[in-house]
């Protein structure tokens, strides 16, 4: 039997293919993780601007259904003269992911 008459892969080809198959998918499935994170992470950033700036709206009153489970803030306030004070709403992600937003607001007598 002659061997130009045989038409095919042979077996170490199949085996080259199908390891540079697997490093490319991998590459794939690495790259979409990358972006689920960094997806949840500007998600949560976002999140935590809205309800901070949902604080600043709402302040003096803090209504707590603002503040989803598992997340924490914090109001301070310091006197910045004699008719108006800076707000500072923090708001803590479960994530570890801080925000921070400001306000004045003045007296208007």
């Amino acid at each position: 039997m002659n061997n130009k008459d045989i038409a095919g892969f042979s077996l170490i080809e199949v085996m080259i293919a199908t390891l540079l198959f697997s490093i490319i998918m991998l590459g794939f499935i690495n790259y979409q993780q990358a972006l689920l994170n960094k997806h949840r992470y500007f998600a949560n950033y976002l999140r935590a601007n809205k309800i901070a700036f949902q604080l600043l709206d709402s302040y003096p009153y803090t209504p707590n259904e603002i503040i989803p489970s598992g997340w924490r803030y914090t109001i301070t306030s310091k006197r910045y003269n004699a008719q108006c004070k800076m707000v500072v709403i923090t708001v803590s992600a479960p994530n570890k992911q801080v925000v921070k937003q400001q306000r004045f607001f003045c007296d208007s007598h």
